[in-house]
Order: C-alpha cells, then structure tokens, then sequence
C-alpha cells in the first residue's frame, strides 16, 4: 500500500481533495466522458440488435472515435479520482466490479470495431448476424454493470 499512499499524498491529488476545483472539474470531467461512451456504446449496440434500421450501420461507424474520446477523458479523470483516494478504492468490491466491466467493455468496443471495420457494409445489406447480436448484448451489458457499480461505491 506503500505506493498507493503515495499517490494520496501527491501535490496533484492534494489539489483534487482540497482544492475547491479540484474534485468538482474531475468529476465533472467522469461524467461528460461516461455520457460519451455509453451514448455512443448503446447507440451502436442497439442498432445490432435491430432497433433503429433506417440508421445503415455503416454510418455509426464514425461515432466510435466519439467513443473513444470518451474512454480517454475516463481514464483520465478516473484515475485522478483515484488517486485521491487510492488506499479505499482498492478495497471497494464495487470499485473493483466496476473496472472489470470497463475492462470488458472496452475489449467488446475494440472487437465491435474491427468487425464493422470489415463487415458493416454486409451488415447493412444482409442483416445483422448473431454474432453482431451477442458482441451488442454483451457490450450493453458491460456497460450497464459498469456505470451500476460505480453509483455504488459512495454507497457500498
């Protein structure tokens, strides 16, 4: 725990506790990012599994990069938040709970992109198959169960 107290004890992570910008400006930051991903997470996945049709999925391709900027401004400010309190969330099972769906739905993202990098044309064309389906179901799910367990760490 050594170098997790020392993180809590950075001039960086003292600014986000003490300071009156601080902590409002990361968690504000963790939200606007939250919003981003999974708007564009469940905009997408819904469209694999078969709501919104007159949307080609090839146009939706484009909102990944959205995404993605969402990802990045999560780590970024997640890991300010965490650094503040470093020692408690490394011990809160919700904390933990949450960083493994991230996890999850960040490899589900990248697959989810690979494929429509090859194949959402023939998506469009000739409908979505089942494995589109289980990667937007999967993806919805990590996504749902992430944003959960983090409303409950301040609770848990």
């Amino acid at each position: 725990m050594g170098f997790l107290s020392w993180l809590e004890q950075t001039a960086y992570s003292e600014w986000i506790v003490a300071g009156l910008t601080g902590w409002p400006l990361m968690l504000s930051m963790h939200a606007v990012g939250l919003s981003l991903i999974v708007g564009t997470a469940f905009s997408l996945n819904l469209r694999l599994l078969g709501f919104f049709k007159p949307i080609p999925i090839t146009a939706l391709h484009g909102l990944m990069s959205i995404g993605w900027f969402g990802i990045a401004l999560n780590v970024f400010s997640g890991f300010s938040l965490f650094m503040a309190q470093a020692t408690f969330y490394v011990t809160s099972p919700p904390f933990l709970i949450k960083i493994t769906f991230i996890a999850l739905g960040i490899a589900v993202l990248h697959v989810t992109q690979k494929k429509l990098k090859t194949s959402a044309a023939d998506w469009d064309s000739n409908g979505i198959p089942t494995e589109g389906m289980i990667l937007g179901i999967a993806s919805l799910s990590f996504w749902t169960l992430a944003t959960l367990a983090g409303r409950l760490i301040a609770y848990l």
